[in-house]
């Protein structure tokens, strides 16, 4: 079974290595058949021969091996994933599929087939310091980390992909409080400020309590000078979003002047956007690699896919409220039978009916933000990290792929046994 070894492995060992999907392109077409001309470059010559799975020969086992090894070293990548989030309180805010390394033995293997003893690793982050944001108070540098700049947007979250950081957006603000806090020198005065600041399209929801904002307004009219808070969120309401924080330092007869017009609204401020990373964003992006996963190579539906998967798991709502997330039968047929409504929804033809409707109800609940439905809605704390819940699914749906390769047949001899005795006694009963 694939394996876990954490990152330092891959600077002392001579193991051949490959990206997420580099690795699954060489499951879905192997080197022998000529796929892959610099990957083929890259890989010893054991590796190009036949022998690299249990069931070469077999098109319909053969797939779902493939499927099964896929989903446990995918497993192996949500658990590192959760590990950084429990124990090091640390979120990537994005994993592309070149983040994640996926070694094979670098000798043949002689008792199982070499793409059975492979291991997965995690990209160490490359950017380990804190982001320099100029003007960012101390204390907030101090626990921020800001999303990955360069990944692929096809697997990073449309909150980072829509809210990049430094974004301005005008808005309408409103002090709500404001407190002196002690002087800065002589003539200096900064304030403890919470604003609640309005525009179309800026809706709580959308942040998390870890990301930092900039208000800015004129202290008076458009051309005095102007104030600046840095603020995180601390109030949801209907419209706009709550922030509070420390302001810059003033003049005296500034603060002054701020106090007498606190209550008077303010239509030239500006809000400037600083994402930091989250759980969700991590959960997502295991989500999308989930899905190039189950595509396989077909590259033109994971580009159709990519672009409508954020889209399609808004819209599930109200087809998955209500249910159970403990019945996921229920769950799974209920989602079905919604996309199979719509023409904007791609089944792999490749993995049998519902294992395939079981995976990608798994890339849904890890894609969306629904309550009750989804991995990671709402405040996402770090521990217990929603990656962990997305690992269980991945262990689930990878063991009834396992009975399908390797159980399947006893299986049903036992249930045809237990059928044969089952019609006997009927049938003594019926004949008494």
């Amino acid at each position: 079974m694939p394996g876990l070894h954490d990152s330092e492995q891959l600077t002392v060992t001579n193991q051949p290595s490959f990206t997420w999907n580099e690795f699954c392109g060489l499951l879905d077409r192997p080197l022998s058949d000529g796929y892959g001309a610099d990957l083929a470059a890259r890989c010893p010559g054991w590796l190009k021969s036949p022998g690299q799975l249990f069931f070469e020969a077999h098109p319909q086992k053969r797939t779902l091996e493939v499927l099964y090894l896929k989903l446990c070293l995918l497993r192996e990548v949500c658990a590192l994933v959760s590990i950084e989030h429990e124990q090091v309180c640390r979120a990537r805010g994005g994993i592309s599929p070149e983040d994640v390394i996926v070694q094979v033995p670098e000798h043949r293997a002689t008792m199982i087939p070499t793409c059975w003893g492979t291991t997965v690793s995690l990209k160490a982050k490359v950017q380990e310091n804190k982001p320099l944001i100029v003007g960012m108070p101390p204390e907030m540098a101090s626990d921020f980390t800001a999303v990955p700049t360069g990944m692929d947007l096809a697997y990073a979250s449309p909150l980072v992909k829509n809210w990049p950081q430094g974004k301005k957006l005008p808005v309408t603000a409103l002090i709500q409080s404001m407190d002196p806090l002690p002087a800065e020198g002589e003539t200096l005065v900064r304030g403890a400020m919470q604003v609640h600041a309005i525009a179309d399209g800026l809706n709580a929801k959308d942040f998390s309590d870890h990301d930092v904002f900039r208000v800015s307004f004129p202290v008076g009219d458009r051309r005095s000078p102007r104030l600046e808070l840095w603020a995180r969120r601390v109030g949801s309401p209907e419209r706009g979003m709550i922030v509070s924080g420390t302001s810059s330092g003033m003049a005296r007869s500034l603060w002054t002047q701020l106090t007498r017009t606190q209550s008077e609204v303010r239509s030239s401020a500006e809000l400037a956007v600083y994402r930091a990373a989250t759980p969700a964003h991590d959960v997502y992006s295991c989500g999308m690699l989930l899905l190039r996963a189950l595509l396989g190579p077909d590259a033109r539906g994971w580009e159709q896919a990519s672009d409508l998967v954020p889209s399609i798991g808004e819209r599930l709502q109200p087809v998955v409220q209500g249910l159970d997330p403990d019945d996921p039968y229920s769950m799974v047929i209920g989602v079905r039978d919604r996309l199979k409504e719509s023409t904007d929804w791609l089944a792999a033809a490749t993995i049998p009916g519902l294992l395939w409707w079981d995976a990608a109800v798994t890339v849904l609940r890890a894609t969306s933000r629904i309550p009750g439905f989804s991995y990671a809605a709402g405040a996402v704390e770090y521990g217990p990290s929603p990656a962990r819940l997305l690992e269980r699914e991945l262990q689930s749906i990878a063991r009834r792929v396992r009975i399908e390769l390797f159980e399947a047949s006893e299986r049903d001899v036992f249930l045809r046994g237990v059928s044969d005795r089952v019609l006997d006694e009927l049938g003594a009963r019926i004949e008494r």
